[in-house]
């Protein structure tokens, strides 16, 4: 399996397959993959007990977070979406995030370390490069994500992206910049898109 956990902050890869990827599930965050169950890795209460409410259209997909208390390798949260009702807990997206504190600058820094080495894993997948847009969460206009996403002929993706939250929602909201690494299943995109 390749392990983008190790990756992302060492800028080591310990891939066992040749450098051209082509299934999302070849990929690990912090030992995980898409497709597998969580319980491999949770009991069913830390699962339960880690529920994250997004206010969603419909109740189909559902997250669940896990911070630094888990003491992860590299990521200080991974956050993780499931299928309401399914009692195998198969994983649909994992992200993982590492918290800039005041410091988006060093967050644009290690975005760009990690872009050069995923651009060259995925050569022949889609990139696209979404630049930097304001987040709509917030109202101010003054929130920004900086993202690139590769696109897989499956339509599952891996994205990379930094967020620059505004000093007010750090403030009110405890928020911090941060870079976030999400492995994500089409069926999910599609059902958040919806």
């Amino acid at each position: 399996m390749k392990k983008l956990s190790t990756y992302l902050f060492l800028l080591l890869f310990s891939f066992q397959t040749p450098s051209q990827a082509d299934d999302v599930r070849d990929f690990q965050i912090e030992g995980m993959s898409i497709g597998d169950s969580l319980l491999d890795y949770f009991s069913e209460e830390k699962i339960t007990d880690s529920y994250l409410y997004y206010p969603y259209p419909d109740n189909e997909f559902y997250a669940v977070g896990f911070n630094y208390e888990n003491s992860f390798e590299v990521y200080d949260i991974i956050e993780i979406y499931l299928k309401t009702d399914d009692k195998k807990y198969k994983i649909y997206s994992i992200d993982g995030s590492t918290t800039y504190k005041n410091n988006i600058n060093d967050c644009y820094k290690k975005k760009d370390e990690i872009e050069k080495e995923l651009s060259e894993i995925f050569k022949d997948t889609k990139k696209v490069d979404k630049g930097t847009t304001k987040h709509t969460i917030d109202k101010s206009g003054k929130s920004t994500t900086t993202t690139i996403y590769w696109k897989f002929d499956s339509g599952d993706f891996v994205g990379l992206e930094c967020y620059d939250w505004s000093k007010e929602l750090e403030t009110t909201k405890n928020w911090y910049d941060h870079l976030r690494i999400s492995v994500v299943k089409k069926e999910l995109n599609d059902w958040l898109e919806h």
